[in-house]
């Protein structure tokens, strides 16, 4: 299935929409988790605006430039540091605006041509796997599979808190 920039512009903010949605309500649960092995809904937001390191959003617009050929990716991190720890839900809907905002930005002066013809090599360290990817191919996997799986760990964290 073809998707153009229209498409990715759409599911972005679909995505943004639904993630504030899930999250209103949680302030004060934050930082809860159900089993010590599993994250927050804060751990789960910072690892999804953070991945890869600085935001797609950066990414998208590093690959357009063309300043960014190769980038490296880490998974299974929650990019927590002491600053986002002590966040409260505003600053953290902070986070997810702008970043929703760099996104939106950044694919506004790509073209459709772009995603299928812009490509880099990610190195993904955790898994020791360096492929190249498509513009396109990062976009699908960072917003139709990633943030989408993300999504549904927080539903879960909504179910299991009652909210």
């Amino acid at each position: 299935m073809t998707i153009g920039k229209q498409a990715h512009m759409e599911s972005a903010q679909s995505i943004k929409t639904e993630l504030l949605a899930t999250l209103d309500g949680m302030e004060y649960c934050l930082d809860w988790k159900e089993d010590p092995e599993e994250w927050s809904a804060r751990e789960v937001v910072y690892h999804v605006l953070e991945t890869p390191p600085g935001g797609v959003h950066s990414l998208v617009k590093g690959i357009l430039s063309g300043e960014v050929r190769e980038y490296d990716l880490w998974s299974d991190l929650t990019n927590m540091n002491p600053e986002r720890a002590g966040y409260d839900l505003a600053q953290i809907t902070a986070d997810i605006e702008s970043f929703f905002q760099g996104l939106e930005e950044a694919l506004s002066s790509a073209s459709d041509e772009d995603l299928d013809a812009k490509k880099v090599i990610m190195h993904q360290k955790t898994r020791g796997v360096d492929e190249e990817r498509t513009l396109k191919a990062i976009l699908e996997r960072t917003l139709d599979v990633h943030f989408r799986e993300h999504l549904t760990q927080l539903r879960s964290l909504r179910e299991a808190l009652a909210i």
